[in-house]
């Protein structure tokens, strides 16, 4: 999933190297000719909805060059986000995205389920935006729910390493940056959100909630439900490392000492857990608004980063298409170092030996860890957005090319492990109520058998 179209280079060239969002005039390569010549100029013809992971949080450099307003209000909207690529790949007037109010790009970073509906950061609830034109429609939602970036920071942990007499001795110290509650209290606030009752969870409710009132703003669009990427790998390490460790020898005055920073395998463990949980949240939610006949599709992002997740391995950690943990100014083991107290003798006998100042935990969020830390790539934008792009074309009634990576069967989108090299296409109909001349297709049932509610299942013969 690496591969990256020509088109989407020229958009991201453009808007970096201009530092402007322009009219553009051009697509994701497989977008069909006849959708070329049918610019959408309506402002929301195409709306993205949802939090960080929609609105591209840390993708720049610099968050002053985010979308305005966003680069002030801490919605920090990235030129080089996936709507902003699916947005080429629609035709939609790139500039309808270049200021919240005039376009469709309204995710923002840090957006709850509630948020969506009612608006952070000063600016009004994202549905806003919808319309009766609004023809599709993308959303990432649900992490902010959980308060996962608190679970993130809270959990993570110091272990260091120190050999005297040829003995080495490593003790891995929890709780080192201080919120408002545990790691332990975190986990447990978003695993109770999952916790059944009445036949859902409350995060599947508050999602089908979302989608619910997408379609009651904008009753003609196609939605599109990406869930999230694959963050840590399933075969992690006794201890995970999420940033470059630093010497401890000068501090504790031995030939060989390391302080690095990261999760325990039980952590990761954990955090693999609700981030599945989410996912399966997300694809009730998506079964359950699909049901009641509207156009809605889950895209599982999951499984098409899963290869890319973070891997635990400070040498191929920078590989991967997320962020692991990131700092704007030094390294945060060199401020731990400089501000905390480090004990020798208690990290001998295996106990905490780190002790730092109330205010660590504060400093150490404002100042040092970056925007990007835990957010995708941009590798990973581009995945999503191709696979946006073959689902809004799968559906689509003009003609197009579905890419040939991407397997799209009944609500979902997925890889394809051996793809053909032969384009797949997708005709229209005469009459307008079938499709010809392309892949096998017939209808399911949300949950595989046949009933009222159905939506349209596709098998390729060449990828079979």
């Amino acid at each position: 999933m690496r591969e990256t179209t020509g088109s989407i280079l020229r958009v991201l060239r453009l808007v970096v190297a201009c530092g402007l969002l322009a009219t553009v005039p051009m697509s994701l390569g497989t977008v069909s000719a006849a959708r070329l010549k049918n610019n959408v100029s309506a402002s929301s013809a195409y709306v993205a909805i949802g939090d960080s992971y929609a609105s591209g949080e840390g993708l720049q450099s610099n968050t002053a060059t985010d979308i305005s307003p966003s680069n002030n209000d801490g919605c920090h909207r990235s030129v080089t986000a996936y709507p902003v690529l699916v947005a080429a790949s629609l035709n939609v007037d790139l500039g309808q995205f270049d200021a919240y109010g005039s376009g469709g790009f309204v995710a923002c970073s840090g957006a709850t389920s509630k948020d969506i509906l009612k608006g952070e950061n000063g600016e009004p609830a994202q549905l806003g935006a919808l319309s009766s034109a609004t023809r599709w429609v993308t959303v990432t939602a649900g992490g902010d729910d959980l308060h996962f970036a608190n679970v993130l920071l809270a959990c993570l942990d110091l272990r260091a390493s120190v050999t005297v007499h040829r003995t080495t001795r490593s003790y891995t110290q929890s709780g080192i940056v201080r919120e408002s509650k545990t790691c332990d209290e975190y986990l447990a606030s978003a695993n109770s959100l999952f916790d059944v009752t009445n036949g859902t969870s409350k995060e599947a409710a508050a999602l089908e909630h979302v989608y619910e009132q997408i379609f009651v703003h904008a009753p003609n669009t196609e939605l599109a439900v990406l869930n999230y990427p694959k963050l840590f790998t399933e075969k992690s390490p006794e201890f995970c490392p999420v940033a470059p460790g630093i010497s401890l020898s000068s501090v504790f005055k031995v030939r060989s000492a390391q302080l690095n920073v990261g999760y325990s395998a039980s952590q990761i463990s954990q955090f693999n857990r609700v981030e599945n949980e989410l996912n399966a949240a997300i694809a009730s939610a998506v079964s359950e608004v699909s049901a009641l006949g509207h156009d809605i599709r889950l895209v599982d992002v999951n499984i098409l980063t899963r290869d890319e997740a973070i891997p635990c391995n400070l040498a191929t950690n920078g590989r991967s298409d997320m962020n692991a943990l990131r700092y704007s100014v030094g390294s945060p083991l060199t401020t731990i170092v400089k501000n905390c107290h480090l004990d020798l003798a208690h990290l001998l006998s295996l106990r905490p030996f780190v002790s730092c100042p109330s205010y660590e935990g504060v400093v150490f969020l404002q100042h040092i860890v970056a925007n990007e830390t835990f957010h995708p790539k941009q590798n990973a934008h581009e995945t999503m957005a191709r696979a946006v792009e073959a689902l809004f074309n799968q559906v689509s009634p003009t003609t197009t090319t579905l890419n040939p990576n991407l397997s799209i069967t009944g609500d979902s989108v997925t890889t394809v492990s051996n793809p053909s090299d032969a384009p797949v296409e997708i005709m229209e109909t005469n009459s307008g109520s079938g499709l010809q001349s392309g892949p096998k297709r017939e209808l399911v049932g949300v949950d595989g058998d046949s009933g009222p509610n159905m939506v349209p299942k596709t098998t390729c013969n060449a990828q079979q």
